[in-house]
């Protein structure tokens, strides 16, 4: 799937992903894009208590083979846009670890 450039914005060592999260969803997951500068990602958890945010951290540090203190929610706690900071990958080796199918 074609995920927005605008999306992934370089941070020091690291990437700052802007996405749009959907709690409550059957599975979870990266949706695809959400306009021209989100990544759309659907949480199983429920938008209660940080579930989803913790469920949303956890799902990006395993998809990206990172240890989850390496992805840190940065804005968005209590709203459905978010931005997260990824270390230790560049943008462009995130979006294409996002962008693969089937995971």
């Amino acid at each position: 799937m074609e995920l927005p450039n605008k999306a992934f914005k370089p941070s020091g060592n690291g990437t700052l992903l802007v996405c749009r999260v959907q709690p409550g969803a059957s599975r979870s997951g990266v949706s695809g894009s959400y306009g021209e500068e989100a990544v759309k990602i659907a949480l199983s958890s429920p938008p209660v208590d940080g579930k989803a945010n913790q469920e949303l951290c956890r799902m990006l540090a395993e998809r990206c083979g990172l240890s989850k203190s390496a992805v840190e929610l940065v804005s968005g706690r209590t709203g459905r846009s978010k931005i997260v900071k990824i270390t230790g990958i560049p943008p462009e080796e995130l979006r294409s670890l996002l962008s693969e199918e089937g995971k």
